[in-house]
C-alpha cells in the first residue's frame, strides 16, 4: 500500500496575511514620525545655513558700502536716478544703478554668489538662500511679469522666507517726526532719511540684537507665494505679508518685520522719548500712535505658522518649538514661541539700552 505524502502549502492563509499586513502597518506608523523628524531636522539645518550666509552677506555689504543694507524706497525712486525702462517715467526692474532704492535682499545678491542676477535681473530665477525648505514652493511669487513697465513689476520675482529686522536697517524713508516722513524726492541718495546703521553703532551689542529671522506665514500662503491676499477658512480675506524682493520701501512686509514708529510714520505719535511704558519701543524716537497702543506692541512677537494666521509684522516659522534668527554677530539661534514680549522687543531693539537674556 502506497504511502500518501502530506501536501505542501503554497500560500498564506487569510488570517496570516492579515497579521502580516497589520505588522507592516504598525511598523510604518512607527517609522513615519521618525522620518518626519529627520526631514524637519534637515530642513532646519539648511535654514540655519541660509541665515548664516545672509548674516555674513550683511557684514560683507557693510565692509563694501560703509553701512548695513536698508530696504530702499518706493519704486526705487527710479524717476529721479534712472535709468528709465521702456520709455516709462517711474517703473524699472531692479538694476545696479537704482540699487540704493531697492530692498536689502536685492542689494546683497553679489554677496551670496548671485552677482549675475544682480547685474542682469530676471523675475524667473529663484534664490535658494532666501528659502526655508520646510515650506517648499518654487521660490517665486505666483504673479508673473507680463513685460509691461508698470506697477506689476513690484508683484513679481523672488520671495524670501527671511525678513530683516526693520528696527536695525529701516528704509530710505524713515520717519523724521511724529506722523511724518522725509523721502526727499528732489535730493540725492545721500540725503535720504535712513538710519545708516553700522554694526559697531549697535549699543545693545551685536550678539544681543536680531538682524534677520524667519517670518511668519499663514499656511494657505505656502501654495501661492507673493503679495496680495489669501482666503481664510471663514471665507474672509487677509493680507499675505509676503511681497517679493522687488517691492522696496518702509512698509514692505515681504522683506521686513519688527517695524516701529521710527520706520512707519503712520504708527508714530507725539510725545517722543516719553516715560517708558507699553506704548514706547526702547531706543525708538517716537511713541506709538495713541490709536495703536493696545495692539501694535503685540505684533512684535514670534508665532508658529498656522491656517488663517495674522502675520502682520510678525516673525515665525513652520517648525515646532520656535523660529530661527540670525544675530548681529552672525550666530543663528532658535527663539521659542513662548518668549515674552519684553524679552523679544529687547532682542530687536539695537539701541534700546536694555539687554534681556533670550530663553
Amino acid at each position: 500500500m502506497a504511502l500518501s505524502l502530506p501536501r505542501r502549502r503554497l500560500a498564506f492563509t487569510l488570517i496570516e496575511l492579515l497579521v502580516v499586513i497589520a505588522i507592516i502597518a504598525i511598523l510604518i506608523g512607527l517609522l513615519l514620525p521618525a522620518v518626519q523628524k529627520v526631514r524637519e531636522a534637515a530642513a532646519r539645518m539648511q535654514s540655519t545655513n541660509n541665515l548664516k550666509q545672509l548674516g555674513l552677506a550683511w557684514h560683507s555689504y557693510q565692509d563694501a558700502n560703509g553701512e548695513l543694507p536698508h530696504n530702499g524706497t518706493w519704486n526705487y525712486t527710479a524717476w529721479l536716478t534712472g535709468p528709465y525702462q521702456g520709455n516709462q517715467w517711474t517703473y524699472t526692474p531692479p538694476v545696479p544703478k537704482v540699487a540704493p532704492g531697492c530692498t536689502w535682499a536685492y542689494k546683497i545678491l553679489p554677496y551670496i554668489e548671485q552677482d549675475n542676477l544682480y547685474k542682469s535681473y530676471s523675475f524667473t530665477v529663484p534664490v535658494k538662500t532666501f528659502m526655508d525648505p520646510a515650506r517648499g514652493g518654487t521660490g517665486l511669487a505666483a504673479t508673473t511679469w507680463g513685460g509691461t513697465y508698470d506697477n506689476s513689476i513690484y508683484s513679481c520675482g523672488q520671495v524670501t522666507d527671511y525678513a530683516a529686522n526693520a528696527m536695525v536697517i529701516g528704509s530710505g524713508l524713515n520717519t523724521s517726526a511724529p506722523g511724518t516722513f522725509s523721502p526727499n524726492w528732489s535730493g540725492p541718495v545721500n540725503t535720504w532719511n535712513t538710519f545708516r546703521r553700522r554694526i559697531d553703532t549697535i549699543s545693545d551689542g551685536s550678539s544681543n540684537t536680531i538682524f534677520l529671522g524667519t517670518k511668519a506665514l499663514a499656511t494657505q500662503v505656502y501654495g501661492r507665494r507673493g503679495g496680495g491676499q489669501f482666503t481664510m477658512s471663514n471665507g474672509a480675506m487677509r493680507d499675505t505679508n509676503d511681497d517679493p524682493i522687488t517691492r522696496p520701501g518702509p512698509d514692505t512686509f515681504g522683506t521686513l518685520r519688527a517695524s516701529v514708529p521710527g520706520t512707519l510714520w503712520y504708527a508714530s505719535g507725539n510725545n517722543p522719548n516719553s516715560t517708558p511704558n507699553v506704548d514706547v519701543i526702547p531706543g525708538d524716537n517716537f511713541k506709538v500712535e495713541s490709536t495703536w497702543t493696545s495692539w501694535f506692541p503685540s505684533t512684535i512677537t514670534v508665532v508658529r505658522d498656522a491656517p488663517d494666521l495674522d502675520t502682520w509684522n510678525r516673525f515665525g516659522s513652520p517648525y515646532a518649538g520656535g523660529a530661527l534668527f540670525c544675530m548681529g554677530d552672525g550666530s543663528v539661534r532658535t527663539i521659542n514661541y513662548t518668549v515674552g514680549s519684553a524679552v523679544f522687543i529687547a532682542a530687536v531693539t539695537p539701541t534700546g539700552g536694555e539687554v534681556a537674556p533670550l530663553p
